[in-house]
């Protein structure tokens, strides 16, 4: 815990800002792919059981194509805004080393470089740290979105030409 403490330190006042946008964020990811496996698995349950009507399999995937949408724009804003952050953190910290720089001669401006460089490379790191990973559940997400649209393709046309799958 005081090792977390110092990291925030570390990395300056934005990191508050990167650690809150990071648990809206990944809350919303993991919602999405917790969904996505649910809208599948009640799919292939319902599939086995009876054979499906066209007209509600085009609804669930449209509606499944909209909602993936909307999410996808939510959460590409925000793994933007996780490196900008970073970025802000950079700035702050640059803008820091600068003025001790200024202020202070010798061994203190030393210090103070080597503080402000510090939370340069913490709230950068950050920032990247945040947005990585999520793009890469984002597009997990759209590869499910892809495959439950697919079976819903093949549902409906087995339907359609009056066969079960």
């Amino acid at each position: 815990m005081r090792a977390m403490l110092e990291f925030f330190e570390r990395g300056g006042p934005v990191m508050f800002a990167i650690v809150g946008l990071s648990v809206v964020l990944y809350t919303r990811c993991f919602h999405l792919l917790l969904r996505l496996r649910r809208e599948r698995r009640e799919l292939d349950q319902g599939a086995g059981e009876r054979a499906p009507n066209p007209r509600d399999l085009h609804r669930r995937r449209d509606e499944l194509r909209d909602t993936f949408r909307q999410q996808r724009m939510v959460l590409g804003a925000m793994i933007a805004a996780a490196p900008l952050l970073g970025l802000l953190g950079t700035v702050n910290g640059m803008m820091k080393t600068f003025e001790s720089l200024s202020e202070h001669g010798g061994q203190k401006s030393m210090e103070g470089l080597a503080h402000g460089i510090s939370e340069v490379l913490v709230a950068t790191e950050s920032g990247l740290a945040v947005a990585i990973p999520a793009l890469l559940l984002v597009y997990l997400a759209h590869r499910a979105v892809r495959r439950y649209q697919q079976r819903l393709n093949f549902l409906e046309a087995a339907a359609r030409e009056g066969r079960q799958p």
